[in-house]
């Protein structure tokens, strides 16, 4: 299979959570206000080092993030959505003019749904039947149609989760944050279900570490590199 080069990059807390459960336009308390300005400025150099960001439906619907480039100079990536049915208010601000924006529907998606957001000058690929996407085919296309030879996933934990057990990832980029979110519902960096007892494990090792004031910088790769 042609794909980009794809890693996910993820800011976790001491006990292994990204977001407390939120609704809809509840602010989220892992953002600027608590992460610091070094770390925020690695997360805008992770961005602008890509060709496309990739992010589920629910990270619009929740913060409504543009997906661009906070600061500095540089060209923000293609913005990638995955919306299975095409619910994504055309309001969105991820469908502004700072980076083109490609949605990824499946072939269940209303026509009209799809409709809206191309006139709202989204490029759209069609993958899959559901709400859930088929994520290798659309993965192709993201770099034959749409140049994309690097790719960075943000979030959230059930596209995190997929990509793993579909075996996607080249590289997982942690970046372990100093505090405790706590909540037995609260959101982790691979959501939905466990893979044990019904699938083996997925494993990784370690191959870069850094310290970052009180963050430490995490990148692990497959323990079986894809060929």
């Amino acid at each position: 299979m042609v794909r980009p080069f794809t890693f996910m990059l993820v800011a976790v807390s001491l006990d292994g959570k990204i977001s407390p459960r939120r609704s809809p336009g509840q602010p989220n308390p892992v953002g600027p206000g608590l992460i610091s300005d070094e770390i925020m400025a690695l997360h805008n150099r992770q961005r602008a080092s890509v060709d496309g960001i990739m992010v589920g439906l629910n990270c619009i619907l929740l913060d409504d993030s543009r997906l661009s480039l906070r600061a500095g100079e540089g060209k923000s990536p293609t913005r990638v959505v995955l919306d299975g049915l095409a619910e994504m208010p055309v309001t969105a601000r991820v469908l502004n003019e700072d980076a083109p924006t490609v949605v990824v529907v499946s072939h269940d998606a209303p026509i009209d749904r799809v409709k809206r957001l191309e006139d709202r000058g989204a490029g759209i690929i069609v993958s899959g039947r559901g709400r859930f996407v088929d994520l290798p085919p659309a993965l192709e296309r993201l770099k034959e149609d749409h140049g994309i030879e690097r790719l960075m996933v943000e979030g959230g934990g059930t596209v995190h989760r997929s990509m793993i057990a579909a075996g996607l990832y080249d590289e997982l980029r942690f970046i372990l944050c100093p505090f405790v979110i706590g909540g037995s519902r609260s959101i982790t960096p691979a959501g939905r279900s466990a893979f044990w007892p019904r699938g083996e494990i997925p494993r990784y090792r370690l191959v870069e570490n850094k310290t970052l004031g009180y963050y430490i910088y995490l990148v692990y790769k497959p323990e079986m590199e894809r060929p």
